[in-house]
């Protein structure tokens, strides 16, 4: 107590000093309307700074889980979306057939999509590759196909248990078959190492017809759906072969802002696989 009153003794002046600065505006602010109009403007503005700024510092920290729950939603669709298109290709239009379908599980379905965040990408060389935080744990194998929202990203190379590493189109080493969408001749599609934006489809026919701006979709895969898009037509290039056509084609994924993929399961993958090994066995 001895201590408290010394200082109060000691800083008097500027205690009174205080006190009377408040007083002061006080009488101004509450006995002037222009200046207690500018007072109470100043300090929404400050009120409406500070509450914005703690709006956006909260958005940015729940960032993460809000992409993680829109990957998560992303990949419902897709699975829902693969069994719409499943049954408009191969069910009639007829009032029983619709209310079959109605009735169905999603689960059905031979593809599932499972969603992952990117945690490395290596885009400094030929040989690319990213990295992303699901492995063996929640279900991802070698093998497997990997899209984003806008199209097909690259297949899986090795798992381990919490982390996949996949090899992206804009890899020498990825090979994928493809066609234009609506033709029904398939090319080889790869990358040659130049442009991240751009790959190549080669081995289309002399006689196949295609526009600059035409897109190209996934054909015959074990390890995608098909009419996945990969990419849209820029311009023909010269082939190594006079028989087939060479088209160069700006890659529908934009590797540079990748944050999130989707992982494709396909429940009878390994039952083809095998079947496959064995007519090569003869």
């Amino acid at each position: 107590m001895k201590n408290l009153l010394s200082f109060i003794i000691r800083n008097s002046h500027w205690l009174v000093a205080i006190a009377l600065i408040v007083i002061s505006f006080y009488l101004v602010f509450s006995h002037n309307s222009y200046q207690r109009s500018v007072f109470l403007t100043s300090a929404n503005n400050v009120t409406g700074w500070f509450f914005e700024t703690s709006r956006k510092a909260t958005e940015f920290v729940h960032l993460s889980k809000n992409n993680r729950l829109l990957l998560e939603r992303n990949a419902r669709l897709e699975e829902e979306l693969y069994v719409l298109k499943s049954h408009l290709l191969g069910a009639q239009a007829d009032t029983i057939t619709t209310h079959a379908f109605l009735n169905d599980s999603v689960q059905d379905t031979q593809f599932s999509f499972i969603p992952a965040e990117v945690s490395n990408v290596s885009f400094s060389g030929p040989n690319n590759f990213i990295t992303v935080n699901k492995g063996s744990e929640h279900g991802v194998k070698a093998d497997m196909g990997v899209v984003s929202q806008n199209g097909v990203i690259g297949v899986v190379l090795s798992v381990s248990r919490n982390f996949s590493v996949i090899i992206p189109i804009i890899n020498p080493k990825f090979r994928l078959s493809g066609k234009l969408k609506n033709s029904n001749n398939t090319g080889s599609i790869s990358w040659d190492g130049k442009d991240l934006n751009t790959a190549q489809i080669g081995e289309l026919p002399k006689h196949e017809v295609f526009q600059p701006g035409d897109t190209v979709v996934t054909s015959f895969s074990r390890i995608f759906p098909k009419d996945i898009v990969v990419g849209y037509i820029t311009e023909q290039i010269p082939s190594k072969d006079d028989n087939f056509n060479t088209l160069n084609m700006r890659i529908a994924t934009d590797f540079y802002s990748l944050t999130g993929v989707l992982i494709i399961g396909d429940k009878h993958y390994e039952e083809q696989r095998r079947l496959e090994e064995t007519a090569n066995s003869y």
